[in-house]
């Protein structure tokens, strides 16, 4: 199994996604709200670049909620932040969200030209790694992974790294990996037993404390906690079916 990992959404887009798999890292925070909402009823997320997009949306799904962040804060006018513990059952179940963050949605539309899309972070590793070996078991199409680390404004972010290098550690030591592959798995060795100090210590963990947010850094750091697999089906963010 080929996995390339990439370290931000400022990387040069790829050529060759056409018969890869992307799976995009957000750790703080889309990913990990965008499973915290499906686990939670939400229908479907979907993606948007800019809050104009997703106000223009929204005219075309009536009854949709308005979710998203610029600079870790909900935007003016919105209904849901981004961060996970405003996607409770009561306020999403059984509902869309329109979402636009400064990253993690950002990435994903980048990915667009891939066949399968699906989202990561430490609270559902362990259910992407199980959906990838029963993927990749069936030997299809597909010539390998892309992992995407949405990144902090288009710059390197710990966190994407550090859950990036949980995915290929776990997927063992016969995986061929590019050099920042090789980089996270050995700078997740290192930290796996100090994970959430890790990344209360990165830039993007020490904003978001200092904004209020330390009960979200906390969650999203924490592994293995909802069985939720969502992956991008004709435009909407939806949970992978048999999951």
């Amino acid at each position: 199994m080929q996995i390339e990992v990439l370290p931000s959404t400022g990387s040069p887009r790829i050529p060759y996604l056409e018969d890869r798999l992307v799976i995009v890292i957000d750790v703080l925070r889309a990913t990990s709200t965008i499973v915290t909402a499906l686990a939670n009823g939400c229908q479907a997320i979907i993606p948007v670049l800019t809050a104009e997009e997703a106000l223009e949306t929204r005219l075309t799904l009536p009854g949709s909620l308005l979710g998203g962040e610029r600079d870790s804060l909900i935007i003016e006018g919105f209904d849901l932040g981004n961060s996970p513990f405003d996607y409770v059952p009561e306020k999403v179940g059984g509902r869309r969200v329109i979402m636009t963050t400064t990253n993690g949605t950002r990435a994903i539309r980048d990915s667009i030209a891939a066949p399968m899309i699906w989202m990561a972070s430490f609270i559902n590793m362990q259910s992407i790694i199980l959906a990838v070996l029963r993927e990749f078991e069936n030997k299809n199409r597909l010539k390998g992974i892309v992992v995407f680390c949405a990144g902090t404004e288009e710059r390197f972010d710990l966190p994407d790294t550090l859950c990036a290098g949980m995915f290929v550690d776990a997927l063992g030591p016969d995986v061929l990996l590019n050099d920042l592959g090789e980089a996270a798995r050995i700078l997740y060795r290192s930290s796996k037993n100090h994970l959430a100090d890790k990344i209360r210590d990165s830039v993007h963990g020490r904003k978001l404390i200092s904004l209020g947010f330390e009960r979200d850094l906390v969650y999203c750091s924490t592994p293995n906690m909802l069985p939720i697999v969502p992956v991008v089906q004709n435009g909407e963010i939806v949970w992978l079916t048999g999951e």
